[in-house]
């Protein structure tokens, strides 16, 4: 039995539109392919907070949905986010819809990029940690440290302050974050954040 994909490309009485690509759409994905391939990589300071910031971002929103809304159904995937906006705009957020899970995407990347420029500012500052770095091995020291930071000061400062309520230490939630942060918070924002300029 062969790939679906090549049994019905060109077979427009089976195709259903939409859900197989056609040869017109096959051919403008290989060429937006070739064009991203070769458009010029930025490899400059602020690329790479920006790339961090965002990737961060995407990792840490996916583990709150997979976690809360789709293993544990605690919540839905808005509900998080709005949750989040709500740190800022009260309990109406609930009732927002759309704006507010928007609002509470734009905040977690807003988060990110503020633990992503933090860690930016002190790899610029301190000519130790950008020697330190430089090894694979002490990135990942680095990286799991900065996410064993980020975890504790935003669960029992940054939330606390935005009037949210800190998770406990004995509460199993605290611990899955504090090691969900240690592997893909920290680590991704030093393996990626680069400063060539002192």
């Amino acid at each position: 039995m062969g790939c679906p994909l090549t049994r019905f490309v060109g077979r427009k009485s089976r195709v259903i539109p939409g859900l197989w690509p056609t040869r017109e759409r096959l051919a403008s994905l290989e060429l937006m392919t070739t064009a991203a391939i070769s458009l010029p990589r930025d490899h400059s300071d602020l690329a790479s907070v920006a790339k961090a910031g965002a990737v961060v971002a995407i990792l840490d929103g996916t583990y709150a949905i997979v976690l809360y809304s789709w293993i544990l159904h605690l919540t839905t995937s808005a509900r998080i986010f709005q949750g989040i906006a709500s740190r800022l705009i009260g309990k109406g957020s609930f009732e927002g819809g759309a704006a507010t899970v928007a609002l509470g995407v734009l905040l977690h990347f807003t988060v990110a990029y503020g633990w992503t420029s933090i860690y930016y500012v002190a790899l610029r500052t301190f000519a130790g940690l950008r020697a330190l770095v430089e090894s694979v091995g002490a990135k990942v020291i680095v990286g799991t440290l900065l996410g064993a930071i980020v975890w504790p000061v935003m669960n029992f400062i940054i939330v606390p302050l935005f009037g949210g309520r800190s998770v406990s230490l004995s509460n199993w939630q605290f611990s899955s974050q504090l090691v969900w942060h240690m592997i893909a918070v920290g680590p991704p924002i030093v393996a990626i954040v680069r400063c060539k300029q002192a």
